[in-house]
């Protein structure tokens, strides 16, 4: 099939869990033999939408890409104060838009190319309905469109500027049940044909745990977090739990390793080593060091590099705030969830103060990783949903 596939960003450096969603599948649908188009925009950063990458035609993993400059950068401080004064409601619709537009990445060369090409592409997947290509793209070219919402609960899901978004589609892939009741009961759209299709998971090399510790100087028990070390993703609050606990006789040697863009300012600690982007093995070697996985943030659609964790048979902490991932070590035994500072303590004290419990845990995770997020079911349901919708079209 000739597919088209539309993201805010794409490509080598690019952290969001979305867009990584996005790569993921698009690699290996073009492995399955389909002709596979990204269109996306120049961006690397998701805070500024700054233009990176160069603009026009390049090729990534058997992946065609296509390149549009982004018009307008993004500057935080005025974008915080319309966002106030959009998320307390009652905004006309062009106030929302013009909220959108300041929020991006407003690339309309993206959209234009997207509305005089539509018929090179039986089907188009947009992922996330958060930001400008699919909010201005989707209801273009609605007749071929499916979308990946990523959606959680959070103040923009409740906008109508996004209402034409999950009403137009033939078709919306949600990664959890949960996402999907959530949406349908803020948006009223039962009557859209969806599919729970989760994620595919690849688990991670194993081996090399030893030599990344050795090369960090960590001796102690080690917790890791993987992704942007993000305010918005917990990373805060996660760090002020880890000063306490060291102030009040945590373990001795304990390091909290953070892998992943530094999105905020990370405190200077002692325990604390903050290491940035790594490659894909020094990410993995973090993984098969780490005693468990700390995942802080309160609003996930559903988190790659929890299950990832778990894949690699490490037992996951997680934010009871979050209901999926709440709800994911509650069926699937990965782990346990905290809420507050007493509970994150009494929780990494029960994981490292037994072994054989947490060691279960990371079992019972890893089993329930492959049997639920095989690749093979994900890319054939994407297959399915595609054939479906390209068959529609030509009515």
């Amino acid at each position: 099939m000739r597919l088209g596939m539309v993201v805010q960003r794409y490509g080598e450096g690019v952290d969001g869990g979305a867009e990584v969603h996005c790569r993921a599948v698009a690699q290996r649908l073009a492995a399955r033999g389909h002709q596979v188009t990204v269109l996306t925009t120049t961006a690397q950063d998701y805070l500024s939408w700054a233009n990176h990458f160069p603009p026009g035609d390049s090729e990534l993993d058997s992946v065609a890409i296509k390149r549009f400059p982004v018009a307008q950068r993004r500057w935080m401080r005025p974008f915080n104060l319309w966002s106030r004064k959009v998320y307390r409601g009652g905004q006309p619709i062009d106030v929302q838009w013009r909220w959108l537009v300041r929020q991006g990445p407003y690339c309309p060369k993206l959209i234009q190319h997207l509305v005089d090409h539509e018929s090179d592409f039986q089907a188009i997947v947009f992922f996330t309905y958060l930001y400008f290509p699919t909010a201005a793209g989707l209801p273009l070219v609605p007749r071929r469109a499916l979308l990946v919402p990523t959606a959680h609960d959070e103040p923009t899901l409740y906008l109508p500027l996004f209402r034409p978004v999950f009403h137009l589609p033939r078709c919306i892939i949600y990664n959890t049940h949960s996402e999907r009741e959530l949406v349908q009961r803020v948006t009223g759209n039962s009557q859209v044909p969806g599919r729970v299709v989760a994620l595919g998971i690849d688990p991670p090399a194993k081996g090399g745990g030893a030599q990344f510790k050795k090369r960090h100087g960590i001796e102690g028990p080690m917790l890791l977090y993987l992704g942007r070390v993000d305010v918005m993703k917990g990373c805060r609050e996660m760090l002020e739990h880890f000063a306490r606990l060291s102030r009040e006789g945590g373990r001795d040697g304990l390091k909290l390793v953070l892998v992943g863009k530094e999105r905020m300012e990370v405190p200077k600690h002692p325990g604390v080593l903050s290491l940035g982007f790594v490659s894909d093995a020094e990410r993995d070697a973090a993984l098969d060091a780490a005693d468990l996985l700390v995942m802080p943030s309160p609003h996930e659609s559903l988190s790659m590099v929890t299950l990832e964790a778990s894949a690699a048979g490490k037992p996951v902490l997680v934010n009871a705030q979050c209901e999926v991932l709440a709800e994911y070590v509650d069926k699937a035994g990965a782990g346990l969830a905290y809420r507050g500072y007493e509970q994150f303590q009494a929780a990494v004290e029960r994981l490292l103060g037994d072994s054989a419990e947490a060691a279960a845990m990371g079992r019972a995770g890893a089993d329930y990783v492959a049997s639920h997020y095989g690749w093979e079911p994900v890319l054939s349901a994407y297959e399915q949903e595609m054939s479906r919708v390209a068959e529609q079209a030509q009515k």
